[in-house]
């Protein structure tokens, strides 16, 4: 597991793990935690987390004694960063109880949205199933739930330095799409972009450094379609960047992107880690593609 000295059950042996969830305004995916029994935080299911991490004000309110000399290295889009290293006593959300937690303490107060993070890795179940409908996170074992009024997608997975990559086709190129549920964002590298033949925006490359300022190396770029599987986006607009996150896993000269919120919200979203898929079901015609067409929040779609 990528947390050392850390149980997760729920509050009866034969229960699912079942997690509420919320979507704030920063287009997060958000739990409401529980630390060392007492204290209430809000925070994230991250399925690009390595390790869990505790902000500075909650740890201060739960009572969690500060750090010594050690240290934890994370992994995150900018790179691994060396975060001094804390120990939570429980942690619980929904009916999910964890014990013994080693957690980075984040002290950057500057940093809008969420700053409590629980990696989806360590809720032990073969499935982490995100009902987006529903507002719900399920894990268990045995195989994905179906439902008979929605399209599943099953896309080929596979680990990569504990992460979870996804196949998915930018006209017709294959890349590995990293499943981020703590992204409320979506975006491309370079290489994926370039080989697929995304054509760029300078429009919207303009009104998006005019948000972000010239000193951001990112532009935007559109494609003919985004493929997950029998799911197809048609015409979309997409970021293109390259995080430091993909040099350090050794991909920065693959087609890799970060799938986020922005998409996977569409979807109801199973990792099947036992079989190494990963499942996407929206409503749709019943065979063939299923075209998805996205509206300026990028959180619903239309079926073509």
């Amino acid at each position: 597991m990528l947390l050392a000295l850390l149980y997760c059950i729920p509050a009866y042996a034969a229960e699912r793990l079942v997690v509420p969830f919320d979507v704030n305004s920063y287009g997060q995916m958000v739990v409401q935690l529980r630390i060392n029994g007492t204290t209430q935080a809000t925070g994230v299911v991250d399925t690009a987390a390595t390790h869990a991490m505790i902000d500075l004000a909650t740890a201060n309110a739960a009572g969690v004694p500060m750090p010594g000399d050690a240290k934890i290295n994370v992994l995150g889009l900018e790179g691994a960063e060396i975060f001094p290293l804390v120990r939570v006593d429980s942690l619980a959300a929904g009916n999910v109880r964890m014990g013994q937690v080693n957690a980075a303490l984040n002290r950057r107060i500057e940093v809008m949205g969420v700053h409590n993070i629980v990696p989806a890795n360590a809720l032990a179940g073969d499935v982490i199933d995100f009902d987006f409908d529903a507002g719900r996170i399920l894990v268990y074992d045995g195989r994905p739930d179906t439902s008979t009024t929605l399209t599943p997608s099953r896309l080929p997975m596979r680990q990569v330095n504990g992460l979870w990559f996804a196949e998915v086709k930018l006209n017709g190129k294959t890349g590995l799409a990293l499943i981020d549920t703590g992204s409320s964002i979506s975006y491309v590298n370079s290489r994926f972009a370039d080989d697929a033949g995304a054509k760029p925006n300078e429009e919207k490359t303009r009104e998006l450094l005019g948000i972000t300022g010239e000193g951001v190396a990112i532009r935007v770029a559109t494609a003919r379609r985004f493929s997950l599987g029998r799911h197809r986006v048609l015409g979309p607009d997409l970021l293109v960047a390259d995080p430091a996150i993909f040099a350090h896993l050794g991909l920065a000269d693959e087609p890799v992107m970060v799938l986020g919120l922005d998409y996977l919200s569409i979807f109801r979203v199973q990792l099947d880690r036992r079989e190494q898929r990963l499942v996407l079901s929206s409503q749709g015609a019943k065979r063939g593609m299923s075209g998805i067409r996205l509206n300026s929040g990028g959180s619903r779609l239309r079926t073509n």
